[in-house]
């Protein structure tokens, strides 16, 4: 007779196979296709949405969202609220400017659109300076996404800390490297489809669960304290300003200054093509992101005392579901984290390659060029990952905020046509990279995320440097 838990190892396994396939497909159908111009790919709009949906959502939706929702509850449903108003600033100006600019100028990276008309020399020094932030800050991002892949194989299976993530991280980077760029679209297109169902299922699953016992579920909603209920901090709106702004803000600085979401706009078949994928993103990343903050708080009525918030869904379904949905569910959190984790590996990679070490031939960063770099940038995270002592809301939102406020002005400037000159743009990246970090060293994070205070003054340093530049000139 079959187990509960081989029944559900058998369905995990079943996607995991699915997964690898559609990575090998990616590479199959890569062939022909340069990676150093991202516009060859010709990505539709569901390609493009549900790709970069499910990379946006990334670990942190399965761990930090319900572990955010179960400890401290309604206030952060203004985290995907604040979220969604940068997204529709974002979608309504940029994607369809980033993939037209990408076109004109052949682009295989990011950056190639950050340094556009630079002089030779000083776009030398910026790509070295924004490649060095962008591994950096991803390999951070992407230890995060480790550390959740450990909670989740601890959590599901009962597997030990060590052997949990170097289980999941060694799935993840080999078949990134076996894909490549088009390889983690598929994918992730794939995955996205998994974490629908799997967010309607852990949704249904808690609510039903909770309603077996509605008088004890009060009972430990009441005991989670008098504003576990609110909306806004402290009962009043004017708390919540600072957060709403702050986290707009890094919205708007993940869509413009995250190389993973950048190329998949990039990669779009087409400028309107890839703006009509606006509606396919939003929808999903709000559904499955305020659907696991809800499932946290009801999780606390139902499971109070979890001493890991963050393992929260993995926890719920291994006591209180039948093995399949067990598997889905296992399925649907290996999908999650995994999508975000091959997109940046990828990222990373391309950027190491194309970037830093200057390798911008065409024969460079095809699947076969790139997985050298890629497994040494993922065993490289994977010693980071044991190192960490953060939880996964805490890295993950850091490394968004800083790439964020360092590279989303330059975006803004070089995507809009604004005005500009070589020393602007460097000094935007400048300014807007260390006016988060000292921001986030005086922990006035708690406040507004250092994202705000960062684009602010790197606009504001780039329009003085303009200024100043065309005045003493004349």
């Amino acid at each position: 007779m079959i187990s509960k838990w081989d029944e559900s190892t058998i369905v995990f396994g079943l996607v995991l196979a699915a997964t690898l396939l559609v990575a090998y497909l990616g590479r199959r159908d890569s062939r022909g296709v340069t990676q150093d111009d991202l516009a060859d790919h010709k990505l539709g709009r569901w390609l493009v949405g549900l790709s970069a949906g499910a990379t946006a959502n990334s670990g942190f939706v399965v761990t930090g969202a319900v572990g955010l929702g179960y400890s401290f509850g309604a206030q952060w449903l203004l985290l995907p609220l604040s979220w969604l108003i940068g997204d529709i600033i974002f979608w309504s100006v940029f994607p369809q400017r980033i993939n037209t600019t990408g076109r004109a100028i052949s682009a295989a990276t990011m950056t190639d659109l950050v340094v556009r008309g630079m002089s030779p020399t000083k776009a030398f020094v910026l790509r070295r300076a924004v490649s060095a932030a962008i591994i950096v800050c991803l390999g951070g991002y992407v230890s995060a996404q480790w550390i959740a892949g450990q909670k989740f194989l601890d959590g599901a299976f009962g597997f030990g800390g060590i052997a949990s993530l170097f289980a999941f991280s060694g799935l993840i980077v080999s078949y990134t490297a076996i894909g490549g760029f088009r390889g983690s679209v598929y994918a992730d297109t794939f995955q996205a489809l998994v974490r629908v169902l799997g967010t309607a299922i852990a949704i249904t699953a808690v609510i039903v669960v909770a309603l077996r016992s509605p008088h004890e579920f009060w009972i430990n909603i009441e005991t989670a304290g008098p504003g576990y209920l609110d909306l806004f901090p402290q009962g009043s709106i004017l708390y919540a300003v600072p957060m709403i702004l702050g986290f707009a803000a890094a919205s708007l600085g993940f869509g413009l200054g995250q190389p993973q979401m950048v190329t998949r706009y990039l990669a779009g078949a087409t400028p309107r093509e890839t703006q009509s994928a606006w509606w396919i993103y939003n929808i999903f990343v709000q559904f499955t992101w305020i659907t696991m903050t809800v499932f946290g708080m009801i999780l606390r009525g139902v499971m109070p005392g979890i001493e890991d918030p963050e393992a929260g869904l993995s926890l719920f379904h291994r006591s209180n579901t039948p093995p399949i949905v067990t598997g889905i569910i296992v399925a649907d959190i290996f999908a999650t984290i995994a999508a975000a984790a091959n997109s940046i590996l990828i990222a990373m990679s391309q950027s190491l390659s194309h970037d830093l070490l200057g390798k911008a031939d065409r024969t460079t960063s095809g699947p076969k060029a790139l997985w050298p770099i890629t497994a040494f940038l993922g065993t490289v995270t994977m010693l980071v990952s044991l190192n960490l002592d953060h939880t996964v809301v805490d890295v993950a939102l850091s490394s968004v905020s800083l790439l964020g406020a360092g590279l989303a002005p330059a975006m803004i400037v070089q995507v809009l046509d604004w005005r500009r000159t070589d020393e602007s743009l460097i000094g935007s990246f400048l300014v807007g990279t260390s006016t988060a970090i000292l921001w986030k060293h005086l922990d006035y994070g708690a406040t507004m995320n250092e994202a705000a205070p960062g684009i602010l003054l790197a606009l504001l340093a780039h329009s003085a440097i303009v200024h100043l530049q065309g005045k003493y000139a004349s």
